[in-house]
């Protein structure tokens, strides 16, 4: 497991780190070591010196450089915490296979190296603007610990990232440390696929892939890793006693029932306690490590030779492709693997269809996703392939066109050919209906009458952004049409007497929603009859091959040709059905297919987000911007900042209503959130 935490005092973080190192008494007293480019810039290299440590926290560097003398405080840096699972712990600290914790240092090490050559980055100013750039260098002590608060084996280490990096021009800065806090599971993932590489070759089998890559050692039983996990207990006790639930809240019961860490004055003792609480539970650490090195010296590393040893490469190839196929629940065969695959070796292999069942799960959900996630998901299935592998075949298919980066903002996304030509359809679709229908009333006269109605019918005159809205639904010459409106700016409001006017003119409306309780808000508030866009696209599944029957066309057209059809919500509905519903608004010769949301809330269930792409190709959209529903003043300031992406100035408005600390801000939110009474509780937020 991997967490990440600020450092909070250059003082405390040199006494803290040093105190508690290694597992051995010769090794007990020594210091961290440095670790990255960047510290190899500076000089500091091998042991760890407190002062010097401490010196490089406060941002004084080796050479009288100093970061953030600016008059600002400065930031001492981030504590990455890699963290054994526990029955590793146990082998290693109460077995003495020390080799575990080798294993898992130089995981840890590896995992650094990436973190140092993607998320290293600092702000500076390029072209007159400042920027975040990339550094590719960091400022690394690493320390391995043995314990927990309580006392118990916990290996782990400790990788102290100090705040500052150097930039292509050679000054030091503070570093930007937002990749390394966003890439944290990521990090988590590679270390464990790593370590479980390495500790498969020295002969061990291993557990289940659980959450974030981590894994337990097969053959301890997980009442004997509780039994040595007191500390773990502790906050889930707390967290019972706790009105809501989540990972935040484990955090915060973790901070709660926080001890300070005693010092260790007998290692040998406490060793002896250990050894002795895993003899009463029938733990038989000598047999665990006996059988590893049996299997590692008959399986060489974990390569299992097929049974009569002399098979071909191609046909060993072809057996592993077989094994992981299984294992992921998928096929043998994907256009996403390379050719020729079965004559690859068992890592390239693996690291192939980890990252098309990566692509595919990923795909179902979004039509674009972060390149780190392919990395991630790969990964987390577990199969024999590490980061280094995993990255290559990533590169491969965005070399070969299978996988396209985005570009500008969106430079860290990926998507496939498939996803892209989809999009292209459904802008085609809406280019096939531009200009292709007459207005069911004449824009200027449907805006007359609309607020006509509404003003004697419901009491209400409709604002600027509701009228033209209505405008465009009775007088646009596009089949294909959009409303963009925020929360609140009275859409129901505009479509009742919108349907009234149509069916005046013998025209059939009807409403369309992603899911059934907001067909019944749609039909409740509007009076429109409206139905799931399940139930409509199954209903009409039989005119969306490539060669619908003539007369099940004809009647199609029958019911629908020169209706108007609302989908709402539409920021909901994913490439897939959107592809889908502007193809029969073409096919059943609607007069209008609208498509009303927000696409900034609600994202689509399935991949893709077609609504904002269809409003960014230019597909004639009408604007409601207005909350019509809020009414405190300063709420409607600050929404209306917020929509339009200005966050500082939406925070700005809040800024009287709103409580600041310099130190310590979250535990102080989350202390005086937990003081409210369970009522006051359930109406605040932080």
């Amino acid at each position: 497991m991997l967490s990440v935490a600020t450092v909070r005092s250059a003082g405390g973080a040199a006494n803290y780190f040093a105190a508690d190192n290694y597992y051995t008494r010769g090794d007990a007293d020594r210091s961290g070591e440095w670790i990255g480019d960047g510290a190899t810039r500076l000089g500091l290299e091998g042991e760890v010196d407190p002062k010097s440590f401490e010196a490089v926290l406060r941002g004084e560097l080796p050479g009288g450089a100093r970061v953030g003398s600016d008059g600002r405080e400065h930031r001492a840096g981030i504590d990455l915490t890699f963290s054994l699972p526990k029955s590793w712990s146990l082998i290693a600290l109460v077995g003495g296979d020390t080799r575990i914790l080798e294993a898992y240092r130089e995981a840890v090490k590896e995992t650094l190296g990436w973190a140092e050559r993607n998320a290293a980055e600092t702000r500076m100013m390029v072209g007159g603007k400042e920027k975040v750039v990339a550094t590719r260098n960091l400022v690394v002590a690493l320390f391995q610990h043995d314990t927990n608060r309580n006392q118990e084996p916990n290996a782990h280490l400790h990788a102290v990232v100090a705040n500052v990096t150097q930039g292509e021009d050679g000054k030091w800065r503070a570093l930007w440390n937002g990749k390394l806090w966003a890439n944290n599971t990521l990090l988590n993932s590679m270390t464990m696929a790593r370590f479980r590489e390495s500790v498969e070759k020295l002969g061990y089998e291993t557990g289940p892939v659980l959450k974030h890559g981590n894994f337990e050692a097969a053959g301890i039983s997980r009442d004997a890793v509780m039994a040595f996990s007191s500390r773990r207990q502790e906050i889930l006790e707390q967290a019972k006693h706790m009105v809501h639930s989540g990972p935040k809240v484990m955090d915060a019961a973790t901070l709660m029932t926080r001890a300070a860490k005693p010092a260790i004055t007998d290692r040998e003792a406490l060793a002896a306690t250990w050894k002795e609480a895993a003899s009463d539970l029938g733990i038989d650490f000598t047999d665990i490590i006996a059988k590893a090195n049996a299997r590692a010296t008959r399986d060489l590393g974990g390569l299992r030779p097929l049974a009569d040893g002399l098979q071909r490469l191609t046909e060993r190839g072809c057996a592993w492709i077989t094994e992981f196929a299984r294992a992921l629940g998928g096929k043998e065969s994907d256009p996403l693997l390379p050719a020729y695959l079965a004559r690859k070796d068992r890592p390239e292999i693996a690291a192939a269809q980890a990252v098309a069942s990566a692509v595919r799960h990923l795909s179902e959900r979004e039509a674009a996703f972060a390149v780190t996630d392919v990395y991630k998901t790969a990964l987390d299935f577990g199969l024999p392939a590490t980061m280094p592998a995993i990255e290559a075949r990533v590169g491969q298919l965005i070399a070969s066109g299978q996988l396209l980066k985005g570009q500008g903002p969106d430079k860290g996304l990926v998507t496939t050919a498939d996803a892209l030509a989809q999009e292209a359809r459904i802008l085609a679709a809406a280019e096939q209906g531009r200009g292709a229908v007459t207005p069911v009333i004449a824009a200027e006269a449907a805006g007359r009458l609309l607020q006509t109605l509404s003003e004697r019918r419901y009491g209400l005159r409709l604002n600027d952004g509701q009228e033209a809205a209505g405008r465009l639904i009775l007088g646009s010459i596009d089949r294909i049409i959009a409303i963009q409106g925020v929360a609140g700016a009275g859409k129901s409001t505009l479509l009742r007497p919108v349907a009234e006017l149509l069916r005046r003119e013998g025209i059939k409306v009807v409403g369309l929603a992603v899911q059934n309780t907001l067909v019944q808000l749609l039909e409740g508030e509007t009076r429109i009859p409206s139905m799931t866009v399940a139930r409509f696209l199954r209903s009409h599944r039989d005119l969306l091959g490539e060669a619908p029957d003539a007369n099940r066309l004809v009647a199609a057209r029958k019911d629908y040709a020169g209706a108007v059809v609302l989908l709402d919500e539409a920021s909901m509905v994913g490439n897939a059905d959107q592809e889908k519903l502007v193809r029969l608004a073409n096919l059943l010769e609607l007069a209008r297919f609208v498509a009303i949301g927000d696409k900034r809330q609600l994202g689509a269930v399935d991949a893709g987000k077609p609504f904002a792409v269809m409003q960014a190709a230019g597909v004639d959209t009408a604007v409601m911007n207005r909350n019509i529903r809020a009414r405190d003043a300063v709420l409607l300031k600050a929404q209306s900042a917020a929509q339009g992406g200005h966050v500082v100035e939406a925070l700005g408005f809040l800024k009287p209503h709103t409580m600041e600390v310099n130190n310590n801000g979250a535990i102080t939110a989350a202390e005086t959130w937990l003081g409210l009474s369970p009522e006051e509780r359930e109406r605040t937020a932080i």
